[in-house]
């Protein structure tokens, strides 16, 4: 398959620039008649992506030997020389090639010389392996035209023949035993390459590229990169790469969107997780973290961080002094597990981009805000619990695009939890022993509001938390916990809750019969509300938590899973 990539960005990217180029050009004079000559030429090292995703410069030794072809019709055959001035990444070399006496040649270099090229009819060839070991070598290449038995000679940059791919693996409970990369638009990427020298584009003829490393990647420690060497192609509809652990579970990362793979640039892919891993988020005091509960334990978590966030660093872009930012209350996992919404006591919610830890939205318009939530058109809705401010006791709702702007507020008694439910196009929101159920009204407006569509007399007061288990079901917790059946307007409670006065959060799998949640009843740290313990359950109506994980150094409050 033949790709015209380097027509599209500029000529012969993947050769670099031609510096010193003397003459236009680059075929025999019209005799056709070649002969031996001494061409001066200086080539230059390049830095590359090594296997740490770093770049390494590699320098002229003097037991190393410079290599050129010299551009013909037919076969070429690559002459050697020594370099003149080691020690660097630049030095120059006699090379003595067969190219015409009275015109321009075109040259091409290469390092290391015995590197698997070769040179036919204006196309170089090469190999980018179909199947490799997640290791990088250096395959650097350039290429000048000039006179060849000019004083002046030739200057050639060599730099790296293809693109290098690295695939993010986030630290957790398993092991990568194979990576496979593939072009959604079905391009091919490896394979024997033929690069055309005068034009730039690219044939390769393998659709795959499977890394299985010499021994398992273990990610447990921390996040992994796998390095692959990739032609230089357009992928028009992008990639994906599949990841098999040692356990035999699969998983991918990868992009829809058209990407260009440049030569001697790299890409670097999404975090890729593992859908076997369970993944926690939780946050108190002025701290965000998130765990791989699977390598967490009874004694502690910090062994299992993936990511954390400080609250204090957003000091600033919140306009609070850093002792504000503070009594971390939620952290609820938004847009597929790309954004969170934290909300703080201290009258402050913010949106944040997880993977740069960006502030997207914030107010600090929100009295005691206890919970937030994504609502449709990019708005978003904030639970404000008691307080003596008049806009205390309220559900807002705001703009991300207008900060501190409220749009709209509807009174609700110690709101604690807002919820929206993609498939009723309600928004479910919970406060003292009520529930109140809205439907978005001119929404689309400047001035949209919550028109208040309901209110249910919930089992038990002292409502703390709610969240979604699926389309028709609602797992509310406070004192005591129970779901409710949205058709069916009737809640169930959980008995495995039944002594619980204090649930501060609770998430709920119907699918598995899971439950990750925190429980103040007893407290635990230096306040009232607080808990140092998250818990996991397997029955709804069991007697106790089946494990435990301490987190010993914060006041915490919930805890949210990424994703089931």
């Amino acid at each position: 398959m033949k790709h015209g990539l380097l027509n599209k960005i500029r000529p012969m990217l993947w050769l670099g620039l031609c510096a010193a180029s003397l003459g236009a050009g680059c075929s025999n004079d019209d005799s056709g008649e070649t002969s031996e000559l001494a061409a001066k030429v200086t080539l230059t090292l390049s830095k590359y992506y090594n296997d740490q995703g770093a770049t390494s410069l590699v320098t002229w030794k003097s037991s190393d030997r410079g290599a050129v072809f010299a551009v013909r019709h037919g076969a070429a055959e690559p002459a050697y020389a020594a370099p003149i001035l080691p020690g660097s990444q630049k030095s120059l070399f006699l090379f003595t090639v067969d190219a015409p006496a009275h015109a321009d040649a075109t040259l091409v270099g290469f390092y290391p010389s015995d590197a698997a090229l070769a040179c036919e009819d204006n196309t170089l060839k090469a190999t980018i392996p179909a199947t490799q070991s997640g290791s990088i070598t250096p395959c650097l290449v350039g290429k000048a035209t000039a006179r060849a038995n000019s004083y002046e000679g030739y200057d050639i940059e060599l730099k790296q023949l293809f693109c290098t791919m690295y695939v993010s693996v986030k630290k957790g409970n398993y092991s990568i035993s194979k990576a496979v990369v593939k072009a959604n638009g079905g391009e091919t990427i490896a394979g024997d390459i033929s690069i055309g020298i005068d034009d730039g584009s690219v044939n390769a003829s393998a659709q795959t590229i499977t890394v299985t490393p010499p021994s398992p990647i273990d990610c447990t420690g921390e996040a992994r990169l796998i390095p692959v060497m990739i032609a230089p192609v357009t992928l028009s509809q992008g990639y994906t790469v599949t990841l098999t652990d040692t356990d035999g579970h699969s998983f991918s990362v990868g992009s829809t969107d058209a990407v260009t793979l440049t030569a001697g640039d790299k890409i670097e892919t999404d975090d890729a997780r593992s859908t076997e891993v369970t993944e926690l988020i939780f946050c108190g005091d002025n701290m965000v973290y998130m765990i791989d509960a699977g390598l967490a334990d009874e004694t502690g978590y910090k062994n299992a961080v993936t990511w954390s966030w400080d609250a204090t660093t957003a000091a600033a872009t919140l306009g609070l002094a850093a002792s504000r930012c503070n009594h971390l209350d939620d952290c609820k996992p938004v847009d597929n597990g790309k954004k969170l919404l934290v909300t703080s006591s201290y009258n402050w919610c913010a949106l944040l981009d997880i993977a740069t830890g960006e502030v997207l939205f914030h107010t600090t318009a929100a009295p005691n805000a206890h919970s937030a939530e994504m609502l449709p058109d990019n708005r978003i809705a904030v639970a404000c619990s008691e307080g003596s401010n008049s806009d205390n006791n309220k559900v807002q709702v705001y703009d991300i695009a207008r900060p501190n702007l409220v749009l709209f507020q509807s009174e609700l008694g110690s709101a604690h939890g807002v919820v929206w439910n993609e498939t009723t196009q309600r928004l479910y929101a919970i406060g003292g022993q009520s529930l109140q159920i809205y439907k978005l009204k001119d929404w689309t407006s400047a001035t949209p509001s919550l028109e208040l569509e309901k209110t249910v007399q919930t089992p038990y007061g002292g409502l703390h938390d709610m969240s979604l288990v699926n389309s028709n079901t609602l797992c509310i917790g406070g004192r005591r916990a129970y779901l409710y059946d949205i058709g069916a307007n009737q809640f169930t409670e959980m008995t495995l809750f039944a002594s619980s006065t204090a649930i501060k959060s609770i998430n709920y799998n119907d699918d598995t019969g899971e439950l990750w949640y925190t429980d103040s009843t007893i407290p635990e740290g230096s306040q009232a509300w607080s808990t140092q313990t998250i818990r996991y359950a397997t029955d709804r109506n069991g007697s106790a938590a089946t494990r435990t994980i301490k987190v010993p150094d914060l006041d915490m409050y919930k805890v949210r899973v990424m994703s089931w």
